[in-house]
């Protein structure tokens, strides 16, 4: 069954990119004249999702003034944006009301739309996208056994067998997904402070748990934005 809605991180400063958007936040970075979210929520309404929560934080007015002219976007501000890490952005659009299965993607990134046929296709209540190599560089590498999410890690000596790069759109069940929110309360308590990452922290804490498949795209055309090196190598590729 198809998640009933879509939860898009947006909150993050993109420092690295300063100097080149220093107008608005990734998501919305144009491509092809359409934003990164833009496209994700055309995408994700083509599949079936038209209910969306962007958890938004730098410039927030900009995604407050995109979601006035769609219908079924919702707004939620992870006002400690500047300190925290994308599971407390997550963690507000939890406890902001978004509940049942959904679909978790990153704002900074671009894709083909089989992205999101992929990640709805398989059986698993949970799931998350990984692609074949893409040498973008800051990849995020999975290690998945027997097609289990295991652990990833930006750090390629940490992964015992590499089966693609995390791609930042991952299907979660509601169990899931409030397993994730007891994982990040849980860091807090030990650490102190909020910066627990959605994705190398919580979700591997969550695969140790229960069950997680990971669906590999071995051809996916895909980008995340982080730089000005991987803002040229999207620009430079063909989106339909």
């Amino acid at each position: 069954m198809t998640p009933a809605c879509a939860v898009i991180l947006a909150a993050g400063q993109g420092a690295r990119l300063r100097s080149t958007i220093d107008d608005r936040p990734k998501g919305l970075i144009e491509i092809d004249g359409e934003t990164l979210v833009g496209r994700s929520l055309r995408l994700l309404r083509a599949a079936g999702i038209a209910d969306v929560t962007i958890v938004a934080g730098y410039r927030a007015a900009q995604y407050h003034r995109l979601a006035a002219s769609r219908a079924g976007v919702r707004i939620v501000v992870n006002d400690a944006f500047a300190t925290t890490g994308s599971m407390a952005s997550f963690a507000v659009a939890l406890d902001g009301g978004v509940g049942g299965d959904l679909l978790l993607l990153e704002s900074d990134i671009i894709y083909e739309p089989r992205a999101i046929e992929a990640i709805l296709a398989p059986q698993a209540e949970d799931a998350t996208l990984v692609s074949g190599p893409t040498h973008a560089g800051d990849e995020v590498w999975v290690d998945a056994p027997d097609g289990r999410l295991r652990t990833m890690s930006k750090r390629r000596g940490e992964v015992a067998d590499v089966v693609g790069e995390f791609v930042g759109i991952t299907r979660l069940s509601a169990g899931a997904a409030a397993s994730m929110r007891a994982q990040f309360a849980r860091f807090v308590q030990i650490h102190g402070h909020a910066r627990m990452d959605y994705d190398t922290g919580a979700l591997v804490a969550v695969a140790r748990e229960r069950e997680l498949a990971v669906v590999v795209v071995p051809d996916l055309q895909w980008g995340e934005i982080d730089d000005d090196r991987q803002l040229a190598r999207v620009m430079s590729m063909r989106w339909a």
